[in-house]
Protein backbone atom coordinates (compact mmCIF):
# COMPACT_ATOMS: atom_id res chain seq x y z
CA UNK A 1 0.00 0.00 0.00
CA UNK A 2 2.84 2.39 0.90
CA UNK A 3 4.59 1.63 -2.38
CA UNK A 4 1.38 2.33 -4.29
CA UNK A 5 1.02 5.74 -2.60
CA UNK A 6 4.64 6.58 -3.33
CA UNK A 7 4.07 5.80 -6.99
CA UNK A 8 0.97 8.03 -7.18
CA UNK A 9 1.17 11.66 -8.24
CA UNK A 10 -0.73 13.59 -5.57
CA UNK A 11 -1.59 16.37 -8.02
CA UNK A 12 -3.22 14.57 -10.96
CA UNK A 13 -4.00 11.32 -9.03
CA UNK A 14 -2.29 9.12 -11.61
CA UNK A 15 0.69 6.78 -11.45
CA UNK A 16 3.89 8.78 -11.78
CA UNK A 17 4.76 6.88 -14.96
CA UNK A 18 1.64 8.30 -16.63
CA UNK A 19 1.44 11.62 -14.77
CA UNK A 20 -0.44 14.38 -16.65
CA UNK A 21 1.16 17.31 -14.79
CA UNK A 22 3.82 17.82 -17.44
CA UNK A 23 1.11 18.85 -19.91
CA UNK A 24 -0.03 21.86 -17.87
CA UNK A 25 0.88 25.39 -19.04
CA UNK A 26 0.20 27.63 -16.01
CA UNK A 27 -0.81 31.26 -16.56
CA UNK A 28 -2.26 34.14 -14.57
CA UNK A 29 -5.77 35.55 -14.88
CA UNK A 30 -7.67 38.43 -13.39
CA UNK A 31 -10.59 36.06 -12.91
CA UNK A 32 -10.37 33.84 -9.86
CA UNK A 33 -11.61 30.27 -10.25
CA UNK A 34 -12.84 27.99 -7.48
CA UNK A 35 -13.19 24.36 -8.53
CA UNK A 36 -15.43 22.43 -6.15
CA UNK A 37 -14.91 18.74 -6.82
CA UNK A 38 -17.18 15.96 -5.62
CA UNK A 39 -15.42 13.33 -3.44
CA UNK A 40 -16.23 10.53 -5.89
CA UNK A 41 -14.67 12.50 -8.74
CA UNK A 42 -11.62 13.31 -6.63
CA UNK A 43 -10.97 9.74 -5.46
CA UNK A 44 -11.87 7.63 -8.47
CA UNK A 45 -11.43 9.72 -11.59
CA UNK A 46 -8.09 9.34 -13.37
CA UNK A 47 -9.03 11.13 -16.59
CA UNK A 48 -10.98 14.06 -15.13
CA UNK A 49 -9.74 17.55 -15.93
CA UNK A 50 -10.54 19.39 -12.68
CA UNK A 51 -7.05 18.88 -11.30
CA UNK A 52 -5.41 19.95 -14.55
CA UNK A 53 -7.59 23.07 -14.65
CA UNK A 54 -6.37 23.95 -11.17
CA UNK A 55 -2.77 23.30 -12.19
CA UNK A 56 -3.13 25.45 -15.30
CA UNK A 57 -4.83 28.46 -13.68
CA UNK A 58 -2.54 30.19 -11.22
CA UNK A 59 -5.41 32.20 -9.74
CA UNK A 60 -7.48 29.19 -8.71
CA UNK A 61 -8.23 26.78 -5.87
CA UNK A 62 -9.61 23.24 -5.82
CA UNK A 63 -11.62 22.06 -2.83
CA UNK A 64 -13.21 18.66 -2.25
CA UNK A 65 -16.66 18.21 -0.77
CA UNK A 66 -20.38 17.72 -1.26
CA UNK A 67 -21.95 20.22 1.13
CA UNK A 68 -19.97 23.47 1.15
CA UNK A 69 -22.41 25.41 3.36
CA UNK A 70 -19.89 25.72 6.19
CA UNK A 71 -16.66 25.64 4.18
CA UNK A 72 -14.71 28.41 5.90
CA UNK A 73 -12.32 29.28 3.07
CA UNK A 74 -15.10 29.29 0.48
CA UNK A 75 -17.33 31.49 2.60
CA UNK A 76 -14.47 33.90 3.29
CA UNK A 77 -13.79 34.18 -0.44
CA UNK A 78 -17.46 34.66 -1.29
CA UNK A 79 -17.65 37.52 1.20
CA UNK A 80 -14.53 39.25 -0.14
CA UNK A 81 -15.66 42.61 -1.62
CA UNK A 82 -12.91 42.40 -4.24
CA UNK A 83 -14.83 39.65 -6.08
CA UNK A 84 -18.13 39.19 -7.90
CA UNK A 85 -19.16 35.53 -7.31
CA UNK A 86 -20.54 33.73 -10.39
CA UNK A 87 -21.66 30.09 -10.33
CA UNK A 88 -21.34 28.19 -13.60
CA UNK A 89 -24.64 26.32 -13.68
CA UNK A 90 -26.96 26.32 -16.71
CA UNK A 91 -30.64 27.06 -16.29
CA UNK A 92 -33.40 29.49 -17.13
CA UNK A 93 -32.12 32.08 -14.64
CA UNK A 94 -28.46 31.83 -15.67
CA UNK A 95 -26.83 34.77 -17.41
CA UNK A 96 -25.68 33.67 -20.85
CA UNK A 97 -22.16 35.08 -21.16
CA UNK A 98 -22.22 34.55 -24.93
CA UNK A 99 -24.92 37.22 -25.34
CA UNK A 100 -24.48 39.27 -22.15
CA UNK A 101 -23.77 42.99 -22.12
CA UNK A 102 -20.40 43.63 -20.53
CA UNK A 103 -19.22 44.55 -17.96
CA UNK A 104 -21.04 41.95 -15.87
CA UNK A 105 -19.39 42.94 -12.57
CA UNK A 106 -19.88 46.12 -10.57
CA UNK A 107 -17.60 48.49 -8.74
CA UNK A 108 -14.45 47.22 -10.43
CA UNK A 109 -14.74 43.82 -8.77
CA UNK A 110 -13.02 40.85 -10.37
CA UNK A 111 -15.04 37.81 -11.47
CA UNK A 112 -14.99 34.88 -9.08
CA UNK A 113 -16.10 31.84 -11.09
CA UNK A 114 -17.21 28.74 -9.20
CA UNK A 115 -17.22 25.46 -11.16
CA UNK A 116 -18.72 22.23 -9.83
CA UNK A 117 -16.53 19.35 -10.98
CA UNK A 118 -18.85 16.35 -10.84
CA UNK A 119 -21.37 14.37 -12.83
CA UNK A 120 -24.58 16.29 -13.51
CA UNK A 121 -26.41 14.25 -10.88
CA UNK A 122 -23.72 14.90 -8.26
CA UNK A 123 -23.46 18.58 -9.21
CA UNK A 124 -27.19 19.06 -8.65
CA UNK A 125 -26.87 17.42 -5.24
CA UNK A 126 -23.90 19.64 -4.35
CA UNK A 127 -25.95 22.70 -5.21
CA UNK A 128 -28.98 21.44 -3.30
CA UNK A 129 -26.91 20.79 -0.16
CA UNK A 130 -24.71 23.92 -0.30
CA UNK A 131 -26.85 26.78 0.92
CA UNK A 132 -24.10 29.32 0.27
CA UNK A 133 -24.11 28.45 -3.44
CA UNK A 134 -27.86 28.61 -3.98
CA UNK A 135 -28.11 32.41 -3.86
CA UNK A 136 -25.16 33.05 -6.16
CA UNK A 137 -25.64 34.63 -9.56
CA UNK A 138 -25.53 31.87 -12.15
CA UNK A 139 -23.82 31.98 -15.53
CA UNK A 140 -23.75 29.82 -18.63
CA UNK A 141 -22.55 30.12 -22.22
CA UNK A 142 -23.70 29.01 -25.64
CA UNK A 143 -22.34 25.73 -26.92
CA UNK A 144 -19.72 26.21 -29.61
CA UNK A 145 -19.29 22.56 -30.62
CA UNK A 146 -19.12 19.16 -29.03
CA UNK A 147 -16.62 18.32 -26.32
CA UNK A 148 -13.08 17.47 -27.41
CA UNK A 149 -12.70 15.31 -24.30
CA UNK A 150 -13.54 12.20 -26.32
CA UNK A 151 -11.98 9.72 -23.87
CA UNK A 152 -14.83 10.29 -21.41
CA UNK A 153 -18.52 9.85 -22.10
CA UNK A 154 -20.49 13.10 -21.84
CA UNK A 155 -24.17 13.15 -20.78
CA UNK A 156 -25.18 15.19 -23.83
CA UNK A 157 -23.70 16.88 -26.89
CA UNK A 158 -23.48 20.27 -25.16
CA UNK A 159 -21.65 19.02 -22.05
CA UNK A 160 -18.02 20.04 -21.61
CA UNK A 161 -15.18 19.00 -19.35
CA UNK A 162 -14.06 21.36 -16.58
CA UNK A 163 -11.00 22.48 -18.51
CA UNK A 164 -13.11 23.25 -21.59
CA UNK A 165 -15.60 25.22 -19.49
CA UNK A 166 -12.81 27.33 -17.99
CA UNK A 167 -11.38 27.92 -21.45
CA UNK A 168 -14.75 29.01 -22.85
CA UNK A 169 -15.32 31.46 -20.00
CA UNK A 170 -11.87 32.96 -20.41
CA UNK A 171 -12.37 33.18 -24.17
CA UNK A 172 -15.54 35.22 -23.64
CA UNK A 173 -13.93 37.38 -20.97
CA UNK A 174 -10.94 38.01 -23.23
CA UNK A 175 -13.16 39.01 -26.15
CA UNK A 176 -14.99 41.47 -23.86
CA UNK A 177 -11.83 42.96 -22.31
CA UNK A 178 -12.40 41.51 -18.86
CA UNK A 179 -9.12 39.69 -19.43
CA UNK A 180 -6.05 40.51 -21.51
CA UNK A 181 -4.61 37.06 -22.01
CA UNK A 182 -2.76 37.47 -25.30
CA UNK A 183 -3.61 33.89 -26.23
CA UNK A 184 -2.26 32.28 -23.06
CA UNK A 185 -5.62 30.62 -22.35
CA UNK A 186 -5.22 28.47 -25.48
CA UNK A 187 -2.79 26.45 -23.39
CA UNK A 188 -5.83 24.91 -21.67
CA UNK A 189 -6.94 23.30 -24.90
CA UNK A 190 -3.39 22.26 -25.71
CA UNK A 191 -3.24 20.53 -22.33
CA UNK A 192 -6.54 18.79 -23.02
CA UNK A 193 -5.32 17.73 -26.46
CA UNK A 194 -2.16 16.23 -24.96
CA UNK A 195 -4.18 14.26 -22.39
CA UNK A 196 -6.58 12.91 -25.01
CA UNK A 197 -3.75 12.03 -27.38
CA UNK A 198 -1.89 10.17 -24.62
CA UNK A 199 -4.94 8.12 -23.66
CA UNK A 200 -5.72 7.26 -27.27
CA UNK A 201 -2.12 6.13 -27.85
CA UNK A 202 -2.29 4.01 -24.70
CA UNK A 203 -5.46 2.38 -25.98
CA UNK A 204 -3.77 1.49 -29.25
CA UNK A 205 -0.32 0.45 -28.00
CA UNK A 206 -0.07 -2.57 -25.64
CA UNK A 207 3.49 -1.56 -24.72
CA UNK A 208 2.40 1.69 -23.06
CA UNK A 209 1.69 1.58 -19.29
CA UNK A 210 -1.99 2.57 -19.47
CA UNK A 211 -2.96 0.24 -22.30
CA UNK A 212 -5.68 -1.66 -20.43
CA UNK A 213 -7.13 1.48 -18.90
CA UNK A 214 -7.19 3.11 -22.31
CA UNK A 215 -9.16 0.22 -23.79
CA UNK A 216 -11.74 0.49 -21.03
CA UNK A 217 -12.10 4.22 -21.62
CA UNK A 218 -12.70 3.76 -25.33
CA UNK A 219 -15.12 0.90 -24.76
CA UNK A 220 -17.33 3.23 -22.76
CA UNK A 221 -17.90 5.59 -25.68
Amino acid sequence: MVEQLRDLCLVCNRARATCFCKYAKPFATKTRFLILIHPKEFKRQRTGTGRMTRLSLENSELWVGEDFSHHERLNTTLEDPAYEPLLLFPGETALNLSTAAFPITQGGRSPLVIILDATWQSARKMLRLSQNLQSLRRISFAASGISRFVIKRQPNAAALSTIEAAYRILEIFDENHVEALAGKHHGLMETLGAIVDFQLRCAADPNLPSHRRGKKVLAAQ
